[in-house]
């Protein structure tokens, strides 16, 4: 069985989408941008077998959704270190607005946690949100 961890299958999977991963010691780094049209959904990450990020860019704000993959439990929130302009529409706050979640991943070969930070910019007419994203995944162990 491969790791859930495993580089050229995640550049694999997400190179239709501009994604790009890199190794780091216990984990991957994933990396993308993508302009995505007000009420239309689109992958940001992906993560094969563990994790696929979706984003959609709504009239007052944006949704983030974090879909689990082959079994894969999910646990997810917002960083509450985040600044964050919660109550504000998307054209009222600064741009570029940044998000942060911190995530974690049980059920499947190993137990995984990280972080997702979320960038996007947008105008006052209502055309393509330009999103950035970027997630860390780490395997978990006792001594952390």
């Amino acid at each position: 069985m491969s790791s859930p961890l495993d580089v050229a299958a995640a550049n694999a999977a997400g190179a239709g989408h501009g994604q790009l991963a890199s190794p780091l010691p216990d984990g991957i780094a994933l990396s993308a941008h993508k302009l995505v049209e007000e009420g239309a959904r689109a992958q940001l990450l992906i993560l094969p077998g563990v994790v696929r990020i979706d984003v959609r860019p709504l009239p007052d704000g944006l949704q983030v959704v974090p879909r689990p993959l082959g079994g894969t439990e999910l646990g997810w929130e917002v960083d509450p270190t985040a600044v964050t302009d919660y109550g504000k529409t998307a054209l009222e706050s600064e741009m570029p607005a940044v998000t942060r979640f911190r995530l974690a991943f049980w059920g499947g070969s190993e137990p995984l946690a990280g972080r997702l930070l979320v960038g996007y910019t947008t105008d006052d007419r209502h055309g393509p949100t330009h999103f950035v994203g970027h997630a860390v995944i780490q395997q978990v162990h006792a001594d952390r």
